[in-house]
């Protein structure tokens, strides 16, 4: 599995294919829309009225059966974006088929699952990345950029609080169902923490 990131310069489009059409899978889905070097080539998700909201604003073929999407000869990227039970078999199935995959966090509700992702990855020679997006918000990208220049000092610890909001009926949504979700913030959100103080301070 390559630790870098998909080739900047492709002979032609990477054609993209979307699996969870909620919130974040509709992000990703108009950014692969957009981007120069993506085309968005359908999406899925078990609520075709999300799946067709979507195609019906990018030409995109809209499906309600994930296995399409990663069967599909002609997708060579699948964003996995659906509550974590099943971002690792649709992850490691879409690897499998021989396409790279940006799975959301978390990777799979615990280390089994993730491990299982990884090892797909490598033995199919494709590139996996996992959605921490925190890495790009510029005031982080700007401290981590302070702290290799060596501007404020060597970094001793780390300390970060972090939450959800929260909403009325927010009790009844997946996240709240362990079976789908696998765990509560700390698995949540609390791996996007985990995530920038190894980015920040290396491997622990």
């Amino acid at each position: 599995m390559s630790s870098e990131a998909l080739p900047q310069q492709v002979d032609s489009l990477l054609n993209v294919g979307v699996v969870g059409c909620g919130l974040i899978g509709r992000r990703r889905a108009f950014v692969a829309n957009q981007n120069k070097g993506t085309r968005l080539t359908a999406v899925a998700d078990v609520d075709i009225e999300q799946a067709q909201a979507i195609a019906g604003e990018t030409g995109a073929r809209a499906t309600t059966d994930w296995q399409d999407i990663v069967s599909d000869p002609d997708i060579d990227v699948v964003v996995v974006a659906t509550p974590n039970r099943f971002l690792m078999p649709v992850s490691v199935a879409a690897l499998q088929a021989g396409k790279h995959v940006l799975c959301e966090k978390p990777p799979g509700r615990n280390a089994t699952e993730t491990a299982a992702m990884v090892q797909a990855a490598r033995e199919n020679d494709r590139t996996l990345k996992v959605g921490f997006n925190h890495r790009y918000h510029p005031a982080i990208w700007k401290a981590h950029e302070l702290v290799d220049e060596g501007a404020i000092g060597e970094l001793m610890y780390g300390r970060a609080v972090y939450g959800h909001g929260g909403r009325p009926g927010y009790d009844q949504e997946w996240r709240a169902d362990p079976n789908l979700s696998g765990g509560g913030e700390m698995l949540d959100q609390g791996v996007h923490i985990v995530d920038l103080f190894r980015w920040f301070m290396g491997d622990f």
